[in-house]
């Protein structure tokens, strides 16, 4: 039997891993096309303040900065309670991916059936992720990459996990809102490793090593 969720309307989202390039321009698309509050997570508290201010540049929109609340690890579980959204943007390093999202399983609670959960990685396994969470929540984990620079680039590869196929609901609502709402290019991938934009590029780089 399947069994669906109800997804809110995605008004807060908390960015973990906030100060980095990507992490800080996804904000700032969240804060902007999606007028969503965001949380910005970082090591420290600098780094999130700093991030903030470099959010904001990137998409030319001050007006964004009210929405934008710096904040660190010690504050995360916080975060993610008041959040419909959790979204890692961290380093492209599994122990770094392994350790953060087991960071934000055990800051869950049993509150999650409402929140979606999402990974910026541009090509590690998002069912191994996936299987970092409690089985109940690993249906609303799913990989949302983002090219860089986001503001200018609007692909966005959307990547369900084997969990996915019991329940599709919690990840269609993500690809509508990242299509409607932020309007991103949207790219429905298998889970295979590099995904689709990440395969194509290794390909063209590939052929032209082998032809110099």
């Amino acid at each position: 039997m399947k069994t669906y969720i109800t997804i809110p309307q995605i008004n807060t989202v908390t960015i973990v891993g906030a100060n980095g390039t990507m992490g800080r321009n996804i904000a700032a698309i969240f804060a902007s096309f999606g007028d969503a509050t965001v949380y910005l997570v970082s090591r420290s508290m600098q780094k999130s303040i700093m991030a903030k201010e470099k959010a904001c540049l990137s998409v030319r929109a001050e007006s964004i900065k009210a929405k934008m609340i710096p904040s660190d690890y010690d504050h995360l579980a916080d975060c993610i309670k008041e959040s419909d959204l959790i979204f890692e943007a961290c380093a492209e390093d599994w122990n770094v991916k392994q350790d953060i999202h087991k960071k934000i399983a055990k800051a869950i609670g049993k509150n999650g059936m409402k929140k979606i959960f999402c990974s910026g990685t541009s090509g590690l396994s998002i069912t191994r992720m996936a299987e970092l969470y409690p089985k109940e929540y690993r249906h609303q984990f799913m990989g949302m990459h983002l090219f860089n620079p986001p503001y200018q680039m609007t692909l966005c590869e959307m990547t369900p996990s084997k969990y996915t196929e019991t329940d599709h609901t919690a990840f269609d609502t993500v690809k509508g809102y990242a299509s409607t709402i932020l309007h991103r290019t949207v790219v429905e991938t298998k889970d295979v490793p590099a995904f689709l934009g990440n395969r194509i590029g290794f390909q063209f780089i590939n052929e032209a090593l082998q032809a110099a």
